[in-house]
């Protein structure tokens, strides 16, 4: 797998789930709600950027200043975010359930940016 094809396939995933929460943003809200208080929001809110964050470091191929230096920065931020996640769950949990109103918007918002930046990449770049 080059870092082209997990450009394209991260970005499309993240396009296509950002679309999907921003067009159901109450019913991800409430699903935020319950994912805050259970098990899956450990694993998605910080298991899954971990993964996805060192796997996306394992194509690193261009230590200067190119576009693949995109994808190292958004797998170096799905990797911190999600190593910040794991270890500090209760801050982690208490900063969701302050904002959990803004969560799914946010989310949403954050992941069309990502995956529109991850396609241009993939595709055109």
């Amino acid at each position: 797998m080059t870092y082209l094809l997990f450009a394209r396939w991260f970005g499309l995933v993240s396009v296509i789930l950002s679309l999907g929460i921003l067009f159901n943003l109450e019913d991800a809200l409430e699903m935020a709600k319950k994912m805050v208080k259970s098990e899956t929001g450990y694993i998605m809110g910080g298991v899954l950027p971990v993964i996805f964050g060192s796997l996306s470091l394992l194509f690193i191929d261009c230590y200067g200043v190119c576009w693949n230096m995109v994808i190292t920065v958004v797998g170096l931020a799905m990797l911190l975010a999600g190593i910040y996640r794991v270890i500090f769950v209760r801050q982690w949990k208490a900063l969701i359930s302050r904002h959990i109103e803004q969560v799914p918007f946010l989310f949403s918002l954050f992941g069309l940016m990502f995956g529109v930046i991850l396609l241009y990449v993939g595709f055109m770049a």
